[in-house]
C-alpha cells in the first residue's frame, strides 16, 4: 500500500454527463449481475506475514503485495538474470494448502532495472520509476513461468496514479502493460490479467487516460482501489465512475475487482465504527456488481484495516467479517441495497429451501431507529454473531447492521 491521503475528488461532472448521455448509464444504479449464489472467492484478505499468521477467518482470493518476506520484484530480482521465487513458492503452497486463489501484483522496480534509479520513493531508491523495458520483459517471463498453474490472476501495477508507487509516464505504463499481457498469455493463457489499479474515483478518470493511451487490450479484469474515507457508502460513486468510463468504452462486461480497499487512513472512530464499515462496505460493493473485494489488511496496522489484536484474536472488525461472510456466501441478492427518506438501507437476499432475508442499517441517524420489518421476519443476527426474536414487528436499526430472517439461516 502507498497512499497519500483520501482521494475525494471525482470525475468531473460534465465528463460524468457526457459520458452518461452517450451510453444511457445513469450514476447511482446497477442491475444484479447474477442470480447465481455469491461463492467464497468474493471475500479477499490481504495477509502479510503469511508465514506466521494463520487467519482465523475464511476468504477464497489473496494478494502478494505488501506480503513479506521477498515477493515483490525488487526483491525477486536482484540483479539482471538473477531470480529467488523461493519466497514466491513458500507463499503459494501455503496459500494454495489453505485453499486461496492468488493474485499477484506487479510493481516495486529493482534500482539496477530502473530508468531513474535515484527516485525517491517509500520502498527504496529507483522502484516508483518505469523498468528499462528488456529488464521488465525479463523479469514478467520468468516469475509467469514460474508460478503458471498456481497463479492465475496478475495485476499489471500498484497505483500506478500515486507518484509514490509510479513516478513514471503513462505512454510507458501502457507499453509496459502490452509487454506483460502477451508475455503472460503467451506462457499461460488461462491467466487472467489485471489492468493497473488505481485508487478512489479519481482512478476511474486514470484508467479512462490509460484505455485512451491504448491500453484498451491489456486487461481480462478491472481493478481499483476502493479508498475514500470513513463513510463506506462512498464506495457507491466510486463505483459509478468505473462504470462510466467502462460503458464508454464498450467493457460493461468486464469484471471488476476492489483488489485493495479498507477505511484506510480515516479517522474512522473506535470498534463499533470499523465493525459497521466493513460489513456495509462488503455489502454495498456485492449490489453494485464488484466481483471481488480484498481487504487490507488482516494482519496490518489498524489504520489499514488490521482485523486481529497483538495476541491474534479477532478484534470486533473481525467478528464483524466472518458474520458479514456467513450472511452473504451462498446467498442470492434479489434486491439491491437501497436508501430510504430517513436513510435506512436495506438489502434483501435468499438462500435455497425458502429462506428470506433482509439487511438493515442507518448509517447518518443520530440514534437508533424503528424499524418496521417484513411480517415473514422473525428473528435478526447481529455482527457479533448473536440472534434475536422480532418481537411487536419492529427492529431498532442503527450503524451496525442486522440481519433480519424468516428462521435460522447460516451458522
Amino acid at each position: 500500500m502507498v497512499w497519500a491521503g483520501s482521494i475525494l475528488c471525482a470525475i468531473g461532472s460534465s465528463a460524468i454527463a457526457i459520458i452518461a448521455s452517450a451510453t444511457g448509464f445513469t450514476p447511482g444504479t446497477a442491475q444484479l449481475t447474477t442470480a447465481l449464489p455469491t461463492a467464497s472467492v468474493f471475500f479477499g484478505l490481504s495477509v502479510l506475514d503469511y508465514k506466521k499468521t494463520n487467519p482465523l477467518l475464511i476468504f477464497g482470493t489473496t494478494r502478494t503485495w505488501d506480503a513479506y518476506p521477498a515477493l515483490d520484484w525488487a526483491e525477486a530480482n536482484p540483479a539482471a538474470g538473477q531470480y529467488n521465487f523461493a519466497p514466491l513458492n513458500s507463499y503459494i503452497a501455503t496459500n494454495m494448502s489453505r485453499g486461496r486463489q492468488i493474485l499477484y501484483t506487479f510493481g516495486r522496480t529493482p534500482r539496477w532495472a530502473s530508468t531513474a534509479p535515484d527516485a525517491v520513493g517509500p520502498y527504496g531508491p529507483g522502484q516508483c520509476a518505469p523498468p528499462v523495458i528488456s529488464a521488465w520483459d525479463q523479469y514478467v517471463a520468468a516469475i509467469v513461468t514460474n508460478a503458471a498453474g498456481r497463479i492465475k490472476y496478475w495485476e499489471l501495477w500498484n497505483e500506478p496514479d500515486q507518484a509514490s508507487s509510479y513516478c513514471g509516464d503513462l505512454a510507458t505504463m501502457v507499453t509496459m502493460a502490452q509487454h506483460a499481457y502477451r508475455i503472460i498469455k503467451s506462457i499461460d493463457p488461462s491467466a487472467m490479467v489485471l489492468s493497473p489499479a488505481a485508487g478512489g474515483r479519481a482512478g476511474a478518470r486514470w484508467l479512462d487516460s490509460y484505455v485512451k493511451a491504448g491500453g484498451l487490450h491489456t486487461f481480462d479484469i478491472v481493478a481499483f482501489h476502493g479508498y475514500e474515507g470513513a463513510q463506506a457508502e462512498r464506495i457507491i460513486a466510486i463505483v459509478d465512475a468505473y462504470r462510466l468510463v467502462l460503458s464508454h468504452h464498450h467493457l460493461s462486461a468486464m469484471p471488476l475487482w476492489d483488489t485493495e480497499c479498507s477505511w484506510g487512513e480515516s479517522n474512522i472512530g473506535d470498534d463499533t465504527h470499523r465493525a459497521a464499515f466493513l460489513s456495509t462496505y462488503f455489502f454495498l460493493h456485492w449490489s453494485k456488481g464488484v466481483d471481488r473485494v480484498l481487504w487490507y489488511a488482516y494482519d496490518g496496522d489498524r489504520k489499514w484495516g488490521r482485523l486481529i489484536d497483538t495476541a491474534n484474536n479477532l478484534l470486533p472488525e473481525g467478528v464483524a467479517y466472518g458474520e458479514t461472510y456467513k450472511w452473504i456466501v451462498g446467498a442470492t441478492m434479489t434486491q439491491l441495497c437501497a436508501q430510504d427518506q430517513n436513510g435506512t438501507w436495506t438489502c434483501s437476499i435468499t438462500r435455497p429451501g425458502g429462506y428470506k432475508a433482509q439487511v438493515v442499517w442507518n448509517s447518518i441517524a443520530a440514534s437508533s431507529l424503528n424499524f418496521s420489518a417484513p411480517a415473514q421476519m422473525t428473528e435478526y443476527r447481529d455482527l457479533s454473531g448473536g440472534v434475536h426474536p422480532i418481537v411487536g414487528g419492529t427492529v431498532q436499526v442503527q450503524n451496525l447492521p442486522i440481519l433480519l430472517e424468516t428462521g435460522p439461516g447460516p451458522h
